[in-house]
């Protein structure tokens, strides 16, 4: 985590660098005022805005921020083998996260899956605020046939996304709470 939140850092720092090079004047004094917490594209989209620089949030990524924008930076990842590997050292449980934007197909999907799967994945996020029932259906499908846990996310970051609520997406989330004892009791049994 330390590694990871200093390469954050690291790119927040080449984004504004860049900005800046542009003649878009912003720092990092700036952005810590604006920012609950860890800094990211999204602090610096709204600080855009906020400068006039931008009309929007969205315009902000479109013109600035997203793959491919004039101020991107490609963001540090570890590699899904890495991160399985640590979660499980620390006993945590290790959960594949917004599947849909891996952007496979199901076939695709499947596979990786069961890769990560042999490296030691135990979960798959199937209730997402992005997912179709039907994709959530497959999901399931592969959870059960590949022995792995259920989990699910509303994706919520607060003023952020201001149309996704807090453990209701969009409105039309619901999560079982027997996942969340499966979890629960899959936890306790690693400790």
């Amino acid at each position: 985590l330390k590694k990871l939140k200093k390469a954050r850092e690291e790119r927040n720092k080449k984004m504004i660098e860049k900005l800046n090079s542009l003649g878009i004047e912003i720092t990092m004094e700036e952005l810590k005022e604006i920012a609950e917490g860890e800094i990211g594209r999204p602090h610096i989209a709204n600080l855009l805005v906020k400068k006039g620089v931008v009309k929007s949030f969205e315009e902000a990524f479109e013109k600035y921020l997203k793959k491919g924008a004039v101020a991107y930076v490609p963001k540090a990842f570890l590699l899904p083998e890495e991160a399985i590997k640590l979660i499980r050292e620390a006993k945590g449980i290790p959960v594949l996260a917004h599947p849909i934007t891996l952007k496979l197909n199901y076939f695709e999907l499947k596979t990786y899956i069961k890769n990560l799967k042999d490296l030691g994945l135990m979960g798959i996020e199937a209730y997402y605020t992005e997912h179709s029932p039907e994709f959530t259906r497959f999901l399931l499908d592969c959870a059960k046939e590949l022995g792995l846990l259920i989990t699910g996310g509303s994706d919520f970051h607060g003023k952020n996304k201001p149309d996704i609520k807090l453990g209701k997406g969009f409105g039309n989330l619901n999560i079982p709470f027997k996942y969340y004892q499966e979890l629960k009791n899959a936890l306790e049994k690693m400790r």
